[in-house]
């Protein structure tokens, strides 16, 4: 297992970028950008925390966080006023698109190396394992 362990971690450290200054924001908080873009609508903070699985007041934190930077647009609900959605803004979106070339070039590469058959196999696996990691 020791041997298989250390397959596992050097995949991992050939497919990992580093974070540099240019691309180094918190890993939240790109994951709350992702989660607006891929879902091309607003939504409220309850709902990111629920899919995040993190803390609603963590998550109220790095909205304030990314809004204070122009990455999000909050608007408030016109029929309860304490409640407000979220929006990804076009810098928000240029910005993740900007990280995620980076992270993802070494993954393009493998999937051009392996070809697609043997790429979409391998992330059937992958995502077969993280769900397997996520029933307990």
């Amino acid at each position: 297992m020791m041997e298989k362990m250390q397959e596992i971690r050097l995949f991992s450290r050939k497919l990992i970028h580093r974070t540099t200054k240019e691309y180094k924001i918190p890993a939240q908080h790109l994951d709350l950008l992702s989660q607006l873009a891929l879902s091309k609508k607003s939504m409220t903070p309850m709902e990111l925390s629920k899919i995040m699985e993190v803390n609603k007041t963590v998550i109220s934190r790095i909205i304030d966080k990314l809004s204070e930077g122009g990455y999000l647009i909050k608007a408030k609900d016109q029929n309860d006023k304490r409640s407000y959605s979220i929006s990804i803004t076009d810098l928000g979106i240029e910005e993740i698109d900007k990280i995620y070339t980076y992270y993802l070039e070494p993954i393009y590469k493998l999937r051009k190396k392996l070809g697609d058959e043997e790429f979409f196999e391998l992330m059937f696996c992958i995502e077969r394992a993280n769900a397997k990691l996520n029933e307990d």
